[in-house]
């Protein structure tokens, strides 16, 4: 095979991204990648849903806000939609909170996350230690939480920032919390999913003739030559200029020491298992009918829990009523498109807890969980369908995205950044959502440095060719 300009590793968002952009430019790009479908931890399901459903990406976030992803989409003649803001709905051991005792649990929380953002902004070289956990501060006695007339309900509503973060607060380093600029504001949500768009992205690159996308071809080695770099699979070895990287941290915490020849540098290896990827899954429940209360004005239901103490959850009822579960209900008006779905975001504890049991035992307990939980007049039919993700046990993913930086001596946001740095003279190139400091963990993360690789590259290519 002629020798190419660039080999991209992975077909998700960055590696679809910088491969478009390079292509458009006139370089030849082959796109290596390890599954037998392009999209990585874009995975739209569609079987037994009403319409299709993301179980990695689900939203656009920061939309109106500067998202490069929003121009991508239009490029593309991608539709979106806007979300829309809907009530929210939250449940105590013994039922569905009034309005002031919810108010009351969300403001407390706001304010105690203010008060350690303020901390964080305010450390100094020595405090608070970076060995400090973001629950030494929303736990304090002292704190906005501890001070409620129900502190371990308040607490347990603290634990719904585990789902975002993909991390339990008592990992989540006070020291850096808040420091990242990353979008927020409006989300979108694009038609059809996000992994039919991430196709349109690599067929608009293959669209130029200048782009060849190998899916099930496994990378087995990275290796340094004197004007280039060799990439060997389990299909054959090719041989290019350049090389941008976008394997996901987790699988790179596993590879990493044996893939690349030379071996990675000793900060660099020691930055990559040193920095956390976190654990998100999604159990999706679709019904024939929304039988929950306030269906058609709901969009989210936050269930904390009904069951304290009594050591190890045992079964999956257990790991459910011990657990603070945050449910999107898609009958809700956000999306134009209402469906009788409910989405369990699960963060790392019940994630965890649940992945232990089949699918068939997780479903029936999440169906009787809620049955229980919003107790209606008459006996719900079970889910039509379900699925569970487990992202954080797939070999070619290992985790969700990266987390905030956690806590640890020597732990910051420059973590990131060492990540994105490239090596052998600018040959090896890395991108994806943990080689972005201000947007690591999100969709925004992943373009963001896929463009940025692109644009590096080709820079890089340019100087080759005048030399």
């Amino acid at each position: 095979m002629a020798t190419l300009d660039t080999i991209i590793i992975g077909a998700g968002w960055s590696g679809a991204v910088a491969a478009r952009q390079l292509a458009q430019s006139g370089y030849k790009v082959l796109v290596l990648e390890a599954r037998e479908r392009i999209g990585g931890r874009a995975r739209t399901h569609t079987e037994g849903t009403h319409v299709p459903v993301d179980l990695g990406c689900s939203f656009i976030h920061g939309y109106k806000e500067g998202n490069p992803t929003k121009v991508i989409a239009k490029e593309l003649g991608v539709g979106v939609d806007v979300t829309k803001p809907t009530e929210s709905a939250i449940y105590g051991a013994n039922g569905l909170l009034d309005a002031s005792a919810a108010n009351d649990l969300r403001d407390r929380l706001g304010r105690a996350h203010a008060t350690a953002r303020n901390t964080a902004l305010n450390s100094t070289s020595l405090l608070p230690s970076s060995t400090t956990p973001l629950s030494a501060a929303f736990f304090d006695p002292d704190s906005a939480l501890s001070t409620s007339s129900t502190p371990s309900t308040a607490t347990a509503f603290a634990r719904t920032l585990e789902v975002p973060f993909g991390a339990v607060l008592e990992q989540v380093s006070l020291r850096w919390t808040g420091w990242e600029d990353n979008f927020a504001g409006s989300d979108a949500a694009p038609h059809g999913g996000f992994q039919p768009l991430v196709e349109r992205v690599l067929a608009a690159a293959t669209h130029t003739g200048n782009t060849r996308v190998q899916l099930g071809e496994t990378v087995l080695r990275i290796q340094e030559e004197q004007s280039g770099v060799n990439v060997s699979t389990d299909k054959g070895v090719y041989r290019a200029a350049t090389v941008i990287c976008t394997i996901p941290l987790g699988v790179l915490k596993r590879d990493a020491a044996h893939l690349f020849e030379p071996k990675l540098p000793v900060r660099r290896t020691e930055t990559i298992q040193g920095t956390h990827v976190g654990i998100l899954e999604k159990l999706v429940l679709t019904y024939s009918d929304a039988w929950w209360p306030k269906a058609g004005t709901v969009g989210s239901f936050t269930f904390l829990p009904s069951r304290t103490g009594g050591g190890e959850p045992k079964t999956a009822d257990d790991v459910l009523a011990s657990a603070t579960l945050v449910v999107a209900s898609f009958a809700g008006p956000s999306l134009p498109r209402q469906h009788p779905t409910l989405l369990f975001y699960l963060s790392p504890t019940p994630a965890l807890g649940l992945a232990k049991f089949p699918l068939e035992e997780v479903t029936d307990a999440a169906h009787a969980f809620l049955t229980a939980r919003f107790q209606p007049g008459t006996q719900p039919a079970k889910p039509t369908s379900s699925v569970m993700t487990d992202w954080h046990k797939d070999p070619l993913a290992l985790g969700a995205t990266t987390t905030p930086s956690i806590v640890g001596e020597g732990r910051s946001p420059l973590d990131f950044a060492e990540l994105a740095k490239p090596l052998w003279g600018g040959r090896l190139g890395f991108a994806g959502e943990h080689a972005e400091m201000n947007h690591r963990g999100s969709v925004a993360g992943a373009v963001i440095s896929g463009m940025r690789e692109a644009e590096r590259v080709n820079l890089l290519l340019t100087k080759l060719a005048e030399a």
